[in-house]
């Protein structure tokens, strides 16, 4: 996305003057960054910045997936899963089915990173500190493992419903999960197996050797490799971050992968600051790292145009703390609290207005009843003829994305009736 650091540091100084950047190319002192500076950088980075920064269809989605380093998966399905809400809101005409195909076409795996996630196949050796981890964790009764491997060898590609379940055997759920299930989902995070496909969103499992294209280095990396990637990845993700957002995987990689990465994170910043490659600035008397190519993108305009509907699972705000920090707001899913102690709802939707967040959205997709049921709407900032205008163009973009073609909206707060007479 840059030219190497040592090229783009004169032109940085000669930008950044104009910023009122306080830069020395023999010295490069601490510099201060606005808050919503740093927002724009990090919209810019997600592709959230404008529309459809990263163009439409199949191609865009990878690029997408590429950028952001990972895409959650979750089942929840509310209004849209979030691997397919995060792409609705980046890519044009995308659907569903393009996961699947990119995954058939070996440019996507899955695996986890701070979550289960598609990934880029390229960045595939990265994952194999955590499956060696997870191999060292052995649970799960050796002789069916074999098993399973050994049917899955002779029989192609297997799906959990293609093993019986033991006589004995009474399904409660996940955590119940019959052996063979157990078996297969343990063999796929040791690396033993990996994901093909899905078909009705349930995994298709087969061998690594049919799945792994031969381009792809499959070489294990040392700690020190796989510290500098996180880092690197994360913060052309992030375009800015502290130390704590660049490790902020590292708790479930020390949980899968039983490895501290606390140490070897905190050696690649350093490493990488002294290479140049990244740069230490100053946001709210918070220490943040940026690339200096980055700061030359500065000053960035926003769309106030329309307002989008952001996933709960989404990439820009999955690290609470970082949300708290950079926009100020305090957002909790509250599908895991007991309904009494809901405030906003099941699934309340955070809406992104230009480089803010402003307030939330609690919706329901009714699919048969191709029906988008709204049950609040919470703004946090004054209203003026602007968001309003914002808001309507933005739930009715919704709306058509959630393959809906009516609306009903119960409430909001404070009471806007230009959206309630949307209904």
């Amino acid at each position: 996305m840059s030219n190497s650091p040592k090229q783009r540091i004169s032109g940085i100084t000669a930008k950044t003057a104009s910023l009122a950047f306080n830069v020395s190319v023999a010295n490069m002192r601490l510099m201060d960054l606005s808050k919503r500076d740093a927002r724009k950088i990090f919209l810019q980075q997600q592709g959230l910045l404008q529309a459809n920064s990263f163009g439409s269809g199949k191609s865009a989605a990878l690029a997408a997936i590429r950028q952001l380093t990972y895409l959650q998966i979750d089942t929840i399905s509310v209004v849209s899963r979030a691997h397919e809400h995060i792409l609705q809101n980046r890519v044009q005409r995308f659907n569903g089915e393009m996961l699947n195909e990119l995954m058939l076409d070996r440019s996507l795996y899955e695996y986890w990173s701070h979550a289960a996630a598609y990934l880029p196949i390229e960045n595939f050796r990265f994952s194999l500190p955590v499956m060696q981890g997870r191999k060292h964790a052995r649970s799960i009764d050796n002789k069916l493992a074999i098993q399973v491997l050994s049917r899955i060898r002779s029989d192609g590609p297997l799906r959990s419903k293609d093993f019986a379940a033991p006589a004995s055997y009474k399904s409660g759920g996940w955590w119940t999960w019959k052996p063979a299930k157990q078996a297969l989902e343990h063999l796929f995070l040791t690396g033993e197996l990996m994901v093909s496909h899905r078909q009705g969103f349930q995994k298709v499992f087969d061998l690594p050797e049919n799945l792994i294209p031969a381009h792809v280095d499959t070489t294990m990396p040392t700690t020190g490799e796989w510290a500098r990637f996180i880092v690197c990845s994360m913060i052309e993700a992030l375009g800015i971050a502290t130390e704590y957002d660049l490790g902020y995987a590292r708790s479930t990689i020390q949980r899968l992968a039983k490895v501290a990465m606390t140490k070897p994170i905190k050696n690649a910043i350093a490493t990488l600051c002294k290479e140049g490659y990244l740069i230490e600035i100053r946001v709210h008397d918070q220490r943040y790292y940026c690339r200096p190519a980055t700061l030359d993108r500065l000053p960035l305009r926003v769309n106030r145009r329309a307002v989008k509907l952001l996933s709960p699972f989404d990439n820009l705000i999955i690290n609470r703390r970082r949300t708290a920090q950079l926009f100020d707001f305090d957002y909790q899913l509250e599908c895991y609290l007991p309904a009494a102690k809901r405030r906003y709802g099941y699934f309340a939707l955070p809406i992104l207005y230009g480089d803010e967040l402003i307030g939330r959205v609690d919706a329901k997709a009714n699919r048969k009843a191709a029906a988008l049921q709204i049950n609040n709407i919470w703004l946090d900032i004054p209203l003026d003829d602007q968001l309003v205008k914002a808001m309507t163009a933005g739930l009715r973009d919704f709306m058509i994305t959630m393959g809906c073609q009516t609306i009903h909206i119960r409430a909001t707060y404070p009471k806007v009736p230009e959206l309630l007479r949307m209904n």
